[in-house]
């Protein structure tokens, strides 16, 4: 890991850079650059998936350099090669009046949900394996009612406070989608979303759960992911093709699979539920 560089001033304004603020809550109420996301230095490990991706261009800000460079120094450690630090108070950036709002949004969810969210009208939504959130939140910012549904219930609690945080409501059920017998509402979803996730057996009830026209989006590993990293056993990869093959009873809107030289690779589908039985697609 190299050690995050400090820019010039005019550098640090560079369009397209991402800035954190990493000072207290209060702090950042009471003033901050307008465009800033804001993540405290002592909660960088418990928030980083409200870090940007790892190979967006960020930096960090506070009041004092030395904690804008230890909080860059952290994040780096996360994975992030493009991280620098302001080697001044975050004002000296300021170009107008200091901003009061709500931090900006460093995170995104899939890029394959936002390119096929336009198609998709709005109403109840599943997300499946929804771990800390993103897609869930993501999804009741654009409309959606939205359960997210999930195992671990500390990943539950992190969708909980990210909801509240960009002003949105989920629902959260903690529930083993591995267990035998899991069952989901069937025929209610206008929408069901799942990232990173595959269990064989449930992917009968995942297409039984869309209401007649609603949709699947769907994003997750496939086989020669083993070369990079986890996951690397079979039954958590789809093996090539295996995806688009998945889900008989709906009509294949959009299909894609990648392989780039450095990971992950993945399968990814967008599929309808027929509007009725005989409908032709």
């Amino acid at each position: 890991m190299s050690e995050p560089t400090a820019p010039s001033p005019a550098r640090a304004r560079r369009p397209g850079i991402a800035v954190l603020d990493c000072r207290d809550a209060a702090a950042f109420a009471a003033g901050h650059l307008p465009g800033a996301g804001h993540v405290p230095l002592e909660a960088l490990e418990a928030r980083r998936y409200e870090l940007p991706p790892r190979d967006a261009a960020l930096l960090v800000v506070a009041d004092d350099p030395r904690t804008a460079r230890a909080a860059a120094a952290r994040i780096a450690a996360l994975g992030y090669a493009a991280v620098e630090w302001l080697d001044m108070p975050w004002h000296a950036l300021l170009e107008e009046a200091p901003d009061h709002g709500p931090a900006a949004r460093l995170w995104r969810p899939s890029p394959f949900l936002e390119a096929r969210l336009p198609l998709v009208p709005r109403g109840r939504a599943l997300d499946l394996a929804a771990g800390a959130g993103r897609e869930a939140v993501f999804l009741a910012m654009h409309g959606f009612e939205v359960e997210a549904i999930d195992h671990a219930e500390e990943a539950l609690g992190w969708a909980h406070a990210l909801a509240t945080r960009h002003g949105v409501t989920i629902t959260t059920r903690a529930m083993d989608l591995e267990a035998h017998g899991a069952s989901l509402p069937e025929g209610r979803c206008a929408l069901v979303t799942v990232f990173r996730f595959l269990h064989r057996p449930l992917l009968p009830v995942i297409a039984a759960a869309l209401a007649p026209g609603g949709h699947l989006v769907y994003e997750t590993f496939r086989r020669g992911q083993e070369r990079f990293r986890r996951p690397t056993h079979p039954r958590f990869l789809f093996w090539p093709g295996e995806l688009e093959r998945a889900f008989p009873t709906l009509e294949i809107v959009a299909y894609e699979e990648s392989d780039p030289p450095h990971g992950p690779v993945m399968a990814r589908l967008h599929a309808r539920r027929p509007a009725s039985p005989g409908a032709a697609p």
